[in-house]
């Protein structure tokens, strides 16, 4: 019998293969109603027996599900979150090709995908700055009611709203909450900055805190107008609107704090100002009316700062205060008068000695408070004289001047004594009279004493300036009466330079003497001795090139161009000729100065300066920086015994101060020399050009008195220069106008 072949067995499944089987048709949606090819339910089971198994894919749809019913309370959730949507999306992308033609899997795939679009909307409305207005306006946007404080809310309730529906919206209100934090933490700066800012005081004299400190007060300034321009931005912006009103409170609080501020401290520097000035008895008594004025807004001053004191805080006791509203600036407007009063008083004071146009109104007004105290005016005589340091009293009668002394302590017995009582101006006049009178007639003892004394004993008698004098005296008319004789007689040219030259050799021996032996004259000698060397070095240069030269007639230029000086026997006074032109000596107290080495410029500027002033004119020496140009019209001045009053020009300066200044010098007879002249703005230069103008007119006119352009009438003192040293092309310096 043939073999029976045997039958062929029916493949059995385990048990668990059978479970696994079901799962896996619900898993990818099989229908099992029908029967199963075995070939296609193999290829099912081959599947599943992959490198991710179903449990893993069942895990991540879950995970997924569990994940998105979590809390939406920690931000730091979402981070873990974010990370783990990147995993699950990895694994998608590691999935063999066969698992990616499932259904399952393109569900799993758009859940992940969605998710991780739907995470940073989902972070930004998880950050702090979201209010509930912004969730107002995203429930209005989405259609869907958030319970954003109720427990139930999690992050399920947003997944469900359909964020990603709404992503451009929902970016925007995000944003916008952003930027409203944004302002909200700086008004709660502004808010915590200005609610308790305290205002600052200092002790007044002996009269306590009545005063804001100074820098305190700037600082406060300053920081409220940085807050101001902050709280201006946050207007301007376009996330303003939930913080409109309140930041539109804060800028009305700072500004009417600012405007009160500001007119505080202008009120609080005019009174520390006239506190002074009305509280000593000389001043008040001349000034009556305004001294009572003053006192009603001393009092009203105090009132405001003794409130200020026990409110402290800045913003509470100036914000909503009428009072103080409107008290300061009918202050400002009492004080104002009161001021006014006074500059007119000042005024006054300067016209009856002009130079005190000179000094400001702060060191006029503390030499007018020490009227009943002469002996403290010390201090400010160098400002009105060239070279008074200090002044002597007698001491017996202690109201009684009796000399006079320099800062490198030369002094001079003045030729009277001067009685420092009265009004400061009267006997400040009599001083200056007096000084010109005594170093008048010391230099007419010395013109009659250079002749006849040799030069070291003749240099240790008489002081600085007037010791140079003689000298100055002996070189001109032996040179002019050489020049006259020169005609004649072959060697009287050789025989004069030779009379120079042993006098300067007499100078030099005497300056090489020990400090010891010249301080027993005075500890100034040597200065005074080797000016007087340098001077005459030039004397001599200048007759020796003239003989040089050959010129045999006084009447040449080469001789006329000379500073000469002469002593007019007639009117009693010195004077100094510089070709043809004339000039008295002014003998105004020069102390012990040191000259210029005189050069051929320095001899052209004297020149040329002499014949503008011959003319009626000003000077304008012009020069690069440092080549000197003020200190040849300041030697200058020395050589003519004048004061010149140096000012030195800025950009602040305005007409009025230059108007005070010009009125000085024209009822003084002093030099003025304006230096750095064209850094002045050029409005006001085109002023002043006129101001100069109608003095120099006033001298071509030879007027005794004029119209001065701020139609006040002004003495006149012929003897007035005016000069403006300048750099022209200097770099930030405007070039001058014409006029």
């Amino acid at each position: 019998m043939p073999a029976r072949s045997p039958a062929k067995k029916k493949p059995r499944l385990a048990p668990e293969q059978i479970e696994e089987l079901k799962e896996a048709f619900i898993l990818f949606d099989v229908d099992d109603s029908g029967a199963i090819d075995y070939k296609e339910l193999k290829a099912a089971l081959k599947a599943l027996n992959i490198k991710v198994p179903k449990e893993e894919l069942r895990k991540m749809i879950t995970d997924v599900d569990a994940d998105a019913s979590g809390s939406i309370e920690f931000p730091e959730f979402l981070k873990m979150m974010t990370a783990k949507m990147g995993e699950f999306q990895n694994g998608c992308k590691k999935m063999p090709k066969a698992l990616r033609e499932y259904e399952a899997f393109l569900e799993l795939k758009r859940t992940i995908d969605d998710f991780i679009e739907t995470l940073p909307l989902v972070e930004s409305l998880a950050h702090p700055c979201m209010r509930s207005r912004h969730w107002t306006q995203l429930m209005s946007v989405t259609g869907r009611h958030l319970a954003v404080s109720a427990d139930s809310f999690k992050l399920q309730t947003l997944l469900e709203a359909d964020l990603l529906e709404f992503s451009d919206d929902v970016e925007d209100i995000t944003n916008s909450a952003m930027k409203e934090l944004h302002i909200e933490e700086k008004l709660q700066l502004v808010t915590e900055e200005w609610g308790d800012c305290p205002l600052s005081f200092s002790q007044f004299k002996t009269r306590g805190p009545i005063v804001l400190k100074g820098s305190d007060t700037a600082e406060l300034m300053e920081k409220l107008e940085e807050t101001q321009m902050a709280l201006g931005a946050m207007m301007a912006s376009r996330y303003i609107v939930p913080f409109k009103d309140e930041v539109g409170s804060w800028i009305t609080k700072l500004s009417t704090v600012s405007e009160i501020l500001e007119q505080w401290v202008q009120v609080q520097a005019m009174w520390m100002y006239l506190e002074a000035v009305f509280t000593s008895g000389d001043i008040a008594k001349q000034l009556p009316q305004e001294s009572k004025r003053f006192h009603t807004i001393d009092k009203n001053w105090e009132k405001i700062m003794s409130k200020a004191f026990e409110t402290r805080h800045v913003v509470q006791y100036c914000f909503g205060n009428d009072v103080l509203k409107n008290l300061l600036p009918h202050l400002l407007e009492q004080l104002e008068v009161c001021q006014k009063a006074l500059s007119g008083y000042l005024d006054q004071k300067r016209a009856s000695f002009p130079r005190l146009y000179f000094v400001s109104n702060e060191v006029l007004l503390e030499l007018l408070s020490q009227g009943s105290n002469p002996e403290a005016v010390q201090a400010h005589l160098s400002s009105i004289f060239d070279s008074i340091a200090s002044i002597t009293f007698d001491k017996a009668d202690r109201t009684k001047v009796v000399s006079m002394a320099s800062s490198e302590g030369q002094s001079i017995d003045l030729l009277t004594p001067v009685k420092a009582e009265g009004n400061i101006e009267d006997w400040l006049n009599n001083l200056l009279t007096t000084m010109q009178k005594t170093v008048n007639s010391v230099v007419q003892a010395a013109a009659l004493d250079c002749e006849s004394m040799d030069v070291e004993p003749f240099t240790h008698k008489y002081p600085a300036q007037v010791s140079l004098l003689g000298i100055q005296f002996i070189w001109t008319p032996d040179s002019e009466d050489a020049l006259f004789r020169s005609k004649t007689e072959k060697g009287v040219m050789n025989a004069t330079n030779r009379k120079n030259m042993n006098r300067l050799n007499d100078m030099i021996a005497t300056n090489m003497k020990t400090d010891d032996v010249l301080r027993e004259h005075g500890k100034w000698t040597r200065m005074k001795i080797e000016t007087m060397i340098t001077v005459d070095v030039h004397q001599r240069d200048v007759f020796e090139e003239i003989v040089r030269k050959k010129i045999k007639d006084p009447d040449d230029f080469e001789w006329a161009k000379q500073a000469r000086f002469y002593w007019q026997v007639e009117g009693e006074h010195a004077s100094v000729s510089i070709a043809d032109v004339n000039f008295n000596y002014c003998n105004e107290y020069l102390g012990v100065k040191s000259r210029l080495v005189i050069t051929p410029l320095t001899d052209r500027c004297y020149i040329t300066l002499s014949q503008a002033l011959g003319m009626f004119l000003g000077g304008a020496p012009a020069g690069p920086a440092g080549t000197g140009k003020t200190e040849t019209v300041k030697d200058m001045g020395c050589t003519l015994g004048k004061y010149v009053v140096v000012t030195n020009c800025s950009d602040q300066m305005d007409y009025r101060a230059l108007g005070g200044i010009y009125k000085g010098l024209a009822m003084s007879g002093c030099w003025g020399c304006f230096d750095e002249f064209n850094r002045i703005e050029l409005e006001v230069l085109s002023v002043a050009a006129q101001q100069v103008a109608s003095v120099l007119n006033a001298i071509r006119e030879d007027q005794a008195s004029f119209m001065f352009t701020d139609g006040h009438e002004v003495t006149l003192d012929k003897e007035v220069g005016f000069f403006i040293p300048t750099n022209p092309g200097s770099a930030g310096r405007p070039d001058m106008p014409h006029n």
